[in-house]
């Protein structure tokens, strides 16, 4: 495939790296000569200094062979004429990053030109209200319409499965738990084996049928909280649209925010929530109004400073879940050992939902594992394969990987040693960094 991007920003950079290491056509364009030249020291992808918008620079690269363009810059304005110039100069999918709601009508561009569009606060919203509602869980993706569900949890002292193997789990429950396909543990992801045995703060990723996993999370943690009580901090877009997503699910909201013209909005626009004019990392404030009591607490201000102090100061006072808005790429593997649940993204995310749309060989889609280079893939079997016919347990399968899912005429399995894969099965696996074109080739039958 030829991907072509513009905009060398957080969410470019993101977005081309992850592609660029699977060995793709990628360009990347910018306009910034500076931004240029640091990205160029840092990615293995070609790149061109000028316009995105700019006829004669995309002439030069060639649109009628380009199969992805992804407009990502900080300006809807430019994301949405680079498109429109691209879809006119012949590209074939054509993906734009537009924040502002104007241009929306029920989510979805009503411009011609563009085929795609992601609104990175409409999307961290619809995440974090999958997190607030799984209240067990620390990181949720789903595949194959929802059928498949891998979800990240992390051990509480003295749960039911602290200090437990593997091999024992699955001795004393069954198939009451779903599989395990990783754990990370500190810095390191381990691809888990019978002998493995699970510690308080691990973070264990289950995969399986999603009724399964939604059980299985019970024995993970100690019990959730039934999410009736929500703290927020900012109300910024993002914030409004949560709170009223919130409300409408009956689940009482609070909403602070420093700004006395956000807060009267705010207010005016949102029926059943109580509107709070503060600091966020106001300790007082917030003991004041029962943070103690919150099921859920999420910061989601423009300041990810604030955003971190505020849900370290809730974690530390007693609030069930508490779910962290970060730009900063950095942030997101450090806050969680200090205590935060859940870290969002935006930018990061948008980078990873537009990666999915990178057709290669078998893979139907792929999402990264708490953005560490590890992914969770969901791949169909080709023909050709030289495997074909043989069960798992025969196989020479790619070491630095593992089959969570297995997927046949609709029915989601959880793959034993004598499972045996057909053409037009699909599975979901989970691999390191190092394993992913490994897992990539396994599968494709020789059609790459």
């Amino acid at each position: 495939m030829k991907i072509v991007i513009v905009g060398a920003g957080s969410v470019g950079f993101e977005l081309a790296r992850t592609i660029s290491r699977r060995e793709h056509d990628v360009i990347l364009v910018e306009r910034d000569v500076d931004i240029a030249n640091t990205t160029a020291e840092s990615l293995d992808c070609s790149l061109v200094v000028g316009s995105g918008v700019n006829p004669q620079v995309l002439c030069n690269i060639g649109m009628r062979d380009c199969d992805l363009f992804a407009a990502v810059t900080d300006r809807d304005e430019i994301n949405i004429i680079a498109c429109q110039t691209a879809h006119a100069l012949g590209a074939k999918v054509k993906v734009a990053r537009v924040r502002q709601e104007e241009y929306y009508l029920d989510h979805r561009l009503v411009l011609d030109g563009i085929d795609l569009a992601i609104n990175p606060d409409h999307e961290a919203a619809h995440a974090i209200r999958k997190l607030l509602f799984q209240t067990e869980a620390a990181e949720v993706h789903e595949f194959a319409g929802g059928k498949v569900r891998v979800v990240g949890a992390r051990v509480v002292a003295n749960s039911d499965v602290d200090g437990q193997s593997l091999a024992q789990l699955h001795g004393r429950l069954g198939e009451n738990i779903a599989l395990v396909i990783t754990i990370v543990r500190g810095e390191e992801t381990l691809i888990p084996k019978g002998d493995t045995v699970i510690q308080a703060e691990d973070m264990v990723y289950l995969a399986g049928p999603r009724s399964v996993v939604n059980k299985s999370l019970m024995h993970f943690r100690a019990p959730g909280r039934k999410l009736t009580k929500v703290m927020i901090v900012g109300a910024n877009a993002m914030g409004r649209e949560l709170a009223r997503d919130l409300a409408a699910a009956r689940v009482k909201v609070k909403l602070i925010d420093r700004n006395e013209e956000k807060c009267r909005r705010a207010s005016e626009s949102l029926k059943g929530v109580l509107v709070l004019h503060g600091e966020g990392t106001d300790a007082d404030l917030l003991e004041s109004e029962g943070v103690a009591e919150m099921d859920g607490f999420v910061s989601v201000s423009n300041d990810e400073e604030t955003n971190a102090m505020a849900c370290l100061l809730a974690h530390y006072h007693g609030a069930g879940k508490t779910v962290c808005l970060v730009n900063r790429p950095d942030y997101v593997p450090l806050l969680p050992l200090l205590g935060v649940d859940s870290v969002i993204s935006p930018r990061l995310s948008t980078s990873a939902w537009i990666a999915r749309f990178v057709k290669r060989g078998a893979v139907i889609s792929s999402e990264s594992l708490g953005y560490s280079g590890s992914e969770i893939l969901q791949l169909r079997v080709q023909e050709g394969c030289s495997w074909l016919g043989k069960p798992l347990s025969k196989l020479s399968f790619p070491v630095h990987a593992v089959i969570g899912a297995v997927l046949k005429r609709g029915r989601v399995l959880t793959p034993r040693g004598d499972t045996v894969l057909s053409v037009g099965d699909e599975v979901v696996v989970f691999a390191l960094s190092d394993g992913v074109t490994a897992v990539e080739n396994f599968f494709s039958g020789g059609k790459r």
